[in-house]
């Protein structure tokens, strides 16, 4: 096992780093991961952990993994090196369009 990673909530990760501080637990500091935000440290016996928190909520319906699956094809298709922030964006747009059907030609 490399590591264990646990998905937290914004709440949770943002006092993160003032309470590993505060207990003297070394860290990594803040990773910027493009689509979420990650903080590593080990336990006492020496397994790493990972703190990580989207940057994102999914839409109502959907889980982070469907609107994860559209950004990576919206990033391959633009020869992007990461998800960023506006990959994540245009996949939720994509997402609400699938959901929310017209009968309109023009969406806009």
């Amino acid at each position: 096992v490399h590591h264990i990673a646990f998905s937290v909530s914004h709440a949770v990760f943002a006092q993160a780093v003032e309470r590993l501080d505060k207990r003297g637990i070394s860290h990594s500091g803040v990773k910027d991961r493009g689509f979420m935000d990650s903080i590593y440290f080990e336990d006492p016996l020496g397994l790493l952990i990972e703190l990580a928190c989207y940057r994102f909520e999914p839409p109502q319906g959907f889980a982070h993994s469907d609107v994860l699956f559209e950004a990576h094809k919206i990033r391959v298709a633009r020869g992007d090196y990461a998800i960023a922030e506006i990959h994540l964006a245009d996949a939720i747009e994509i997402l609400m369009a699938r959901r929310n059907r017209t009968l309109s030609a023009d969406r806009s």
